[in-house]
């Protein structure tokens, strides 16, 4: 064979194999690549929604869950069969979507429905059944405790969320976001050239959120609720009193909470909502409209927000007298019906003289004259103290956040710092003997009154305020801190006695579990009598070796009147249900009445 031939042949092989080469690459490397370019003209990808993990109280009763729901989809063009279904649905005609849109006919089809839908929209391109899933709330609490969910708005789409996702709103839905949030998953969609499915696959299966235990016990929960609810005609006997109009509903918050680990076991809050409105669907906009516009602001959770604390907060300002050595257990002053300042003289509750009393007995009979003369008399002087209160009060929890795993507001406790720049102006040593009575700027939630009793009953030790137990498998292990201190036994026999001797006596006295306790009354410029908040907190058992467990309950009534006649039997009721004990019919006399309200602490 001559050379020329030799080489023809190696030509026309190499060109053979090269062939082969690319043949092969293109059929075995790079398939994928071409099978996905080639596929792409009728397969699609889709977004699937992750479930929302579910919502349980500590005892595993189901309070938030997810339910699949059908809605009939529009798409606009031609409709077969489309007389029959506007007679199912009870319409007289289809909504028209805008031009490249879809539109909802109709949402949340009843489950007898689905089937005879399913066949008559089978094969059509312009109307079709689209599952979605929805958030309900099978045992609802309180709308601005538990929050609720929203589709999600134009920005949290960018931030990545899906247009058809649920994202949470305030209240645990929305503090507890990224926990219940789940992961979409994706399914591949086979269509025909007319647009129309003819399978699907999944390919990334969706991962749910991550199910959330509360520290919160449903019934006692609802027993708060009621206990709220129920407060009305202690209300209307205030409002009658003082000639004032009746309310329709009363505003206020009750928190219980474990003393030990800080656990809440309830957290209501009135007036408030089903949070069910807002995963409703088409959304009841007008509905929605009036709750915003609601003046008695029912998406509020009163219990994380800022209110003057009154005579509740006499505990701090009787914390720094004692541990300051500005005061001693035994110091004692006449409990006078007025206290006079220069040209000013502020007054008691009380319009007689009650006697000589230590702190103990000033805690218990709820005595302002006590206090501005201790405040009055204290070594740094009136002003300077001032700072000394605000620094115990936020050892003791208030005005700094609780620890809670929703939004809450925490606070104010003026200093002289404050003021100067603030105002440009000094503080005034009269100024300080109304803050230490809880009057003034100060201000508290009552979570952070509610921690501030914990660590006083739990003698300084004070576990952070929680509402969750358990993430999934993850408990939650809260902060627990030591506050410093040497006098809680004498803050804790002045409470006591509050509940055998005090303002709370007629109420607690005979309670079956011992307790102790505080009642507050914070009269507000600008309202006229009778419409102070009223405020009482308390706790128990008091007596060593009692088989109830700890409780710690503050109730809170905003404009509600005096805490004795509102707070305290509200609280009563929450400690009855807590403990299961009957507390028979309500003691009698009736709660000591204020006097007019004192003036305003002023320049002396």
């Amino acid at each position: 064979m001559n050379s020329r031939l030799l080489l023809l042949l190696l030509l026309v092989y190499t060109v053979l194999g090269l062939y082969g080469l690319r043949l092969w690459q293109l059929q075995v490397v790079e398939y994928e690549q071409y099978a996905t370019q080639s596929q792409g003209n009728y397969v699609r990808t889709e977004p699937i929604t992750a479930p929302r993990g579910r919502i349980f109280d500590r005892n595993g009763k189901l309070i938030a869950d997810n339910r699949m729901a059908v809605d009939l989809v529009y798409k606009g063009g031609e409709v077969e069969f489309k007389d029959r279904i506007l007679a199912l649905l009870g319409l007289s005609e289809l909504p028209q979507p805008e031009r490249g849109q879809e539109v909802i006919v109709k949402a949340n089809l009843p489950e007898a429905l689905i089937p005879t839908l399913a066949e008559l929209t089978a094969g059509q391109k312009n109307l079709l059944l689209k599952e979605r899933l929805e958030r309900s709330y099978p045992r609802p609490i309180a709308g601005s405790v538990l929050g609720y969910v929203q589709l999600a708005n134009a920005e949290q789409v960018k931030q990545g969320y899906d247009p058809d996702e649920l994202v949470g709103v305030a209240g645990l839905e929305g503090g507890l976001e990224n926990s219940l949030r789940g992961t979409r998953g994706a399914r591949l969609v086979e269509v025909n050239a007319r647009g129309e499915r003819i399978r699907s696959q999944v390919i990334h299966p969706p991962i749910p959120g991550q199910d959330v235990y509360l520290s919160l016990d449903y019934d006692l929960q609802k027993a708060a609720e009621k206990a709220l609810a129920d407060s009305l005609e202690d209300l209307h006997k205030g409002r009658k009193r003082y000639g004032l109009p009746l309310d329709q509903k009363p505003k206020g918050a009750i928190i219980a909470v474990d003393p030990r680990s800080g656990e809440v076991l309830a957290m209501a809050t009135a007036p408030t909502f089903d949070p069910n409105l807002f995963a409703r669907r088409p959304t009841p906009r007008r509905e929605i409209q009036q709750l915003i516009g609601d003046p008695d602001r029912p998406l509020f959770n009163r219990a994380v927000l800022p209110y003057a604390p009154g005579s509740t907060f006499k505990l701090v300002t009787s914390s720094v007298l004692l541990e300051k050595g500005y005061a001693t257990p035994g110091t004692t002053y006449a409990c006078t019906a007025a206290f006079t300042v220069g040209r000013f003289t502020m007054r008691n509750w009380a319009q007689r003289d009650m006697g000589p009393m230590t702190v103990k007995e000033a805690i218990a009979n709820s005595c302002n004259t006590w206090y501005f003369q201790s405040v009055w008399n204290a070594p740094p002087g009136s002003a300077p103290l001032v700072d000394d209160i605000a620094a115990r009060a936020k050892e003791l929890g208030i005005g700094r956040p609780t620890g809670l795993e929703i939004p809450e507001r925490s606070g104010f406790l003026p200093t002289r710092a404050w003021k100067r720049a603030t105002f440009d102006e000094p503080w005034y040593p009269g100024e300080t003997l109304s803050v230490a009575i809880g009057q003034g700027p100060v201000l508290a939630t009552p979570a952070e009154i509610a921690r501030m009793l914990t660590t006083i009953a739990m003698s300084g030790r004070q576990p952070e305020l929680h509402l969750v137990r358990r993430i999934g498998s993850t408990p939650v292990q809260p902060r627990i801190t030591q506050v410093p201190g040497t006098h809680w036994s004498d803050l804790q026999a002045g409470l006591r006695q509050t509940v055998t001797e005090g303002t709370a006596s007629f109420q607690m006295k005979d309670f079956p579990v011992p307790t102790a306790g505080k009642t507050g009354t914070a009269e507000i410029p600008g309202k006229r009598m009778g419409l102070s908040h009223a405020w009482y907190m308390g706790y128990g058992p008091t007596v060593p070796g009692d088989p109830h467990p700890p409780l710690v309950v503050v109730a809170f009534f905003e404009n509600g009147g005096e805490g004795s006649g509102v707070a305290l039997p509200a609280a009563k009721k929450v400690m009855a249900a807590f403990w299961k004990v009957d507390t028979g019919a309500p003691a009698q006399p009736s709660p000591p009445q204020p006097s007019p309200p004192p003036p305003s602490a002023a320049r002396p």
